[in-house]
């Protein structure tokens, strides 16, 4: 018996509309199950993170199973795959869907973008981030975290704990981006006449949205990571607007797209575009006689690396730790033979690499069961040719 919308009861019909195939996954992230649907969008079915930001851009969406379905309401829900067709049908293959753990500016971003800007549906649309084509160019005012703290700073975000800064002095600066002419680069200040202070290869960079990592940092906060001679050297940026530093994230995804499609890469074996990190938090660590004090650092796991820092949105790393293969490269949990000074956390890990092992402590259980689960899934996985350009060793 084919249940339809005409024939069936609200409850049925919610439940038959639920176990299509398309529905069975969120319609933004396509990484977790339906708990909702978004009424005001045509039924898009939505995971409980996707379901918050569309209540955020004004949607009204409603429990599959705990709400009270009304005939009326059901009748005009069309479901992921309808909508799929409709509102998805020129959204760029660079353009970043959410992530389980993404932050919410990317989310609502991605929902704004799809449902109320049409973007995905009309190309004419993505002027800010994509040009049809290719030739891709930006220019724009972002802020930027200045390395040499300057008076001049437009804005200052708060010390984080411990006593180390998590912030620091923000001033606008001109970014300029070319696809074609493969940079990002930025300007001494916010004018086109100024000095240009640093010209980025867009083939080298990496960009992430931090701003839920960092204590006290703005939500839009963007990461821009490239190698630097021995270093991954970083810089921070944002802009007060969410859309605006959304579209310069997929801008820089757009041009390392297309200069891999120039470059006769075929599609299914384009590389991965940017990389997300996979956890940051303060640690504690101890130098390489393992009788050395603890000294509290800003640890951050992105792509094939364990960087630390002295403090949280520092440019350059103390050390990054090169995560390599199993069995060479191991993580246990538990301090390293030979530790002769007791950690100031309670929960010790360690990282066995050719070289010397390395000991991170915590100051929970559950932190130090992230971290180790987090570094040997990544172990478990076999290095690509692409992360050995980013190889780097530490020694402190």
């Amino acid at each position: 018996v084919i249940i339809t919308m005409a024939t069936a009861g609200p409850i049925a019909a919610i439940s038959a509309l639920a176990e299509q195939a398309a529905n069975r996954v969120c319609a933004d992230c396509v990484s977790a199950p339906p708990c909702a649907v978004s009424v005001n969008v045509g039924g898009a079915f939505v995971c409980g993170a996707c379901a918050v930001a569309h209540r955020q851009a004004g949607y009204r969406t409603r429990s599959i199973e705990r709400d009270r379905w009304q005939e009326s309401e059901t009748a005009e829900l069309q479901g992921n795959s309808v909508l799929a067709e409709t509102l998805e049908t020129r959204m760029p293959p660079f353009y970043r869907r959410p992530m389980p753990d993404d932050p919410a500016v990317i989310r609502m971003q991605f929902v704004l973008a799809k449902y109320k800007r049409g973007e995905f549906a009309n190309p004419a649309r993505q002027a800010a981030y994509h040009r049809s084509g290719g030739g891709f160019v930006k220019s724009g005012r972002l802020m930027k975290r200045l390395t040499v703290p300057s008076v001049a700073a437009a804005s200052v975000l708060h010390s984080g704990s411990g006593g180390s800064s998590s912030g620091g002095k923000f001033s606008q600066r001109l970014f300029e981006l070319s696809e074609r002419d493969n940079y990002l680069r930025y300007h001494s200040d916010d004018t086109s006449d100024s000095t240009v202070r640093a010209s980025l290869p867009l083939d080298q960079l990496n960009v992430a949205m931090v701003g839920a990592l960092i204590e006290m940092a703005h939500p839009h906060l963007m990461m821009i990571s490239y190698p630097s001679g021995e270093y991954t050297r970083c810089l921070y940026v944002y802009h007060e607007d969410g859309e605006e530093i959304v579209a310069w994230y997929n801008a820089i995804r757009g041009c390392q797209y297309y200069r891999l499609r120039m470059s006769l890469v075929p599609p299914e074996r384009l590389l991965q575009l940017s990389y997300e990190p996979r956890l940051a938090d303060w640690l504690y660590k101890t130098g390489p006689r393992l009788s050395e004090p603890w000294r509290r650092r800003w640890c951050l796991l992105l792509r094939r690396s364990l960087l630390y820092y002295s403090a949280s949105m520092q440019p350059l790393a103390k050390g990054e730790l090169w995560l390599g293969e199993a069995p060479a490269y191991q993580v246990l949990t538990g301090p390293p033979t030979g530790l002769r000074r007791k950690s100031v956390g309670n929960h010790v890990f360690t990282v066995r690499t050719p070289e010397r092992d390395y000991a991170f402590s915590t100051d929970s259980a559950d932190c130090c069961r992230r971290w180790v689960a987090a570094i040997a899934d990544l172990l478990a996985v076999p290095p690509t040719p692409q992360d050995f350009l980013y190889c780097k060793k530490s020694s402190t």
